[in-house]
């Protein structure tokens, strides 16, 4: 796994031993950044269920200003931030570990607001719905702002959540991106 683009283009990414965690491919990433790129410059984003990190790091690499990554296994927290380190990026990352929604209202409370938050969550738990409404109920999404869910092909997404509007969606194999904004 590596960076695709930006200051740390061609850097390599650790990933996890085992099943335990799925990167996002390269292919679905590239796709990804060339929808959000005009986003990206000098934004916050938030990783959810952040696995290895790759989507957060490649968004530093591209301009975004911070990035706050949440995990809740002690392993691929480790992974984490050893390829925080790696690619030298300390500065501008912050890696937690913690249960995702558990972190949002944590986030709320201190008054965190984020450009573009992105999860991930393990296809089994079908649990974006639930977390982009637990995004909503602690503010933590900046006006104009944007939530990309990477799921499962089979876990269907409503086109409205709590106001947010599913702008885009394109699958890729047996992972759909679903964009939503206010």
């Amino acid at each position: 796994m590596r960076i695709i683009a930006g200051t740390a283009k061609n850097k390599s990414i650790k990933c996890r031993k085992g099943t335990e965690t799925r990167p996002t491919l390269d292919r679905v990433k590239e796709a990804l950044f060339s929808k959000i790129q005009p986003y990206v410059e000098d934004c916050s984003i938030l990783d959810l269920f952040s696995g290895t990190g790759n989507i957060a790091l490649e968004a530093i690499s591209r301009g975004a200003k911070r990035a706050i990554m949440i995990e809740k296994d002690q392993e691929a927290l480790k992974v984490i931030i050893e390829n925080v380190n790696s690619l030298g990026f300390e500065n501008k990352c912050r890696a937690y570990k913690n249960e995702v929604s558990r972190a949002i209202e944590i986030l709320g409370r201190k008054g965190e607001k984020f450009d573009i938050i992105f999860m991930d969550p393990p296809y089994r738990e079908n649990v974006c719905t639930e977390v982009i409404k637990k995004i909503e109920k602690n503010g933590i999404l900046s006006d104009g702002g944007l939530i990309i869910c990477e799921h499962h092909l089979h876990e269907r997404l409503d086109q409205e959540i709590v106001g947010y509007k599913k702008v885009d969606e394109k699958s890729y194999g047996k992972k759909t991106l679903t964009f939503y904004t206010k």
